[in-house]
């Protein structure tokens, strides 16, 4: 639930009661909206503004709702909000209301165009709303999201077990950037810490009986009983560490550490874990990264990543080695293949999809390639050449795939179901991150 920082400013000379009123209003309307909101007194004075701003501040609220119910000097605002520039910033006015059965206006309008006017000029990025429309509506939830989504990621913690520096891109993504940008951290650990984990784990640990009600959940059958016992060990010490080490997001390359020396794919109990936290394999950081950006930009829903197989004019084939959470397959897992390389077999659910992919370029600077468009079954299974059936789909971007290869960052893709196209242009505008 993104939390909102409501802030009402007005001058001397208007009815107390009415302005309240209307703030009180506007405050239910977010409620109703499904918003956290906490608003601040009537602000009317540089010391107040000064004290706004001693009072709230980035860590305690996603968003921050500038609300001039009446004409007010623009300096105030521009003070109370100063530890928010560089994030989201909304701007409301009321355009008119009924007061004894006339139009009537409290300048509002124009006290916000002056002040949308006033932080841009000092380089602030802001948003304007003039109204209650559906499309203001989707704005205010867009800027809302990416405010949320930037608060989460400057205090995220990203587990990679295994080297991440590897095939998928030359180079990988610079962590003194990632934290810089976002504030993101990076704990690694290696893949020796995690066999003994798993290793070690007793019969009646709790993490077991965890992996044991998701693995029913998710309707796996068909392994035998050592396999079966292996993928459960993993999820669980996997579990356990997510917790301990306060994870966000995890990825963990497993070719072929795991898949072939340890004799355990890590397509089944990453599947299993994807519902819950953000995961990826192939030590691909930047494709976990965007991962974890659509998920906290579409509130909390489950993504995933593939790998981009067959491209075509209208559509391209997608799939991943074996790795999808269920909530992305219909709620099922259906293993395929054989013991030491089991994947999750079952196809991906149609519909609106988006994919994403965070691009690096010389210098730390970054870049967000979006496509949106529709998914659905292949007309006819694809198969990689000596390898257990993928979790796949057939993507029809909007538009076509003209362009994409001119554009394509690596073979990893990030996806989800919906069109987060908005929210991700919102996202990127206040990150400093160019959009293609």
């Amino acid at each position: 639930m993104s939390r909102l920082l409501l802030l009402p400013f007005c001058c001397d000379g208007y009815d107390e009661t009415l302005l309240r009123e209307q703030t009180e209003d506007f405050r239910c309307e977010l409620e109703r909206e499904g918003y956290c909101v906490t608003a601040s007194e009537p602000i009317r004075t540089p010391a107040e503004a000064v004290r706004a701003a001693e009072t709230y501040h980035p860590f305690q609220h996603d968003l921050p709702i500038c609300f001039p119910v009446t004409w007010s000097d623009p300096s105030l605002a521009a003070t109370a909000v100063r530890a928010f520039f560089g994030r989201p910033i909304v701007i409301r006015g009321i355009n008119e209301f009924r007061l004894n059965g006339k139009r009537t206006e409290f300048s509002s309008v124009p006290a916000s165009l002056a002040l949308a006017g006033s932080l841009r000029e000092m380089g602030v990025p802001c948003e304007l709303l003039t109204g209650d429309g559906e499309e203001e509506r989707r704005q205010l939830k867009a800027a809302a999201l990416a405010g949320a989504a930037l608060s989460a990621l400057r205090t995220a913690r990203i587990g990679c077990c295994g080297f991440h520096f590897n095939g998928i891109t030359a180079a990988g993504l610079d962590l003194s950037v990632l934290r810089k940008r976002f504030g993101t951290e990076v704990w690694a650990f290696d893949g020796s810490q995690l066999i003994r984990r798993l290793e070690s784990l007793k019969a009646d640990a709790p993490s077991l009986r965890e992996a044991e009600e998701k693995f029913k959940a998710a309707g796996i059958e068909g392994l035998s009983p050592a396999y079966r016992d292996k993928v459960l060990r993993m999820t669980a010490a996997l579990s356990e560490i997510i917790r301990e080490q306060n994870l966000s997001a995890l990825e963990v390359r497993c070719h072929t550490e795991f898949s072939v020396d340890y004799g355990l794919s890590l397509c089944l109990p990453l599947s299993l874990l994807g519902d819950d936290i953000t995961v990826a394999c192939e030590a691909d950081l930047p494709v976990l990264l965007t991962e974890h950006i659509l998920r906290l930009l579409s509130g909390g829903r489950t993504v995933s990543y593939a790998d981009v197989r067959t491209v075509t004019k209208e559509w391209m084939d997608l799939g991943a080695c074996g790795m999808c959470p269920a909530a992305l397959t219909g709620g099922r897992i259906s293993a395929g293949g054989t013991d030491g390389y089991l994947t999750n077999a079952t196809k991906i659910s149609g519909g609106p999809m988006t994919l994403a992919r965070l691009l690096k370029a010389p210098g730390g600077t970054l870049s967000m390639h979006v496509l949106s468009g529709e998914a659905a079954d292949p007309e006819e299974p694809l198969r990689e050449y000596g390898c257990p059936p993928y979790p796949m789909t057939r993507f029809f971007p909007r538009g076509g795939t003209g362009g994409f290869a001119a554009k394509a960052g690596a073979n990893h893709y990030a996806f989800i179901h919906g069109d987060l196209t908005a929210e991700l242009a919102m996202f990127c505008h206040y990150a400093r991150i160019g959009i293609c």
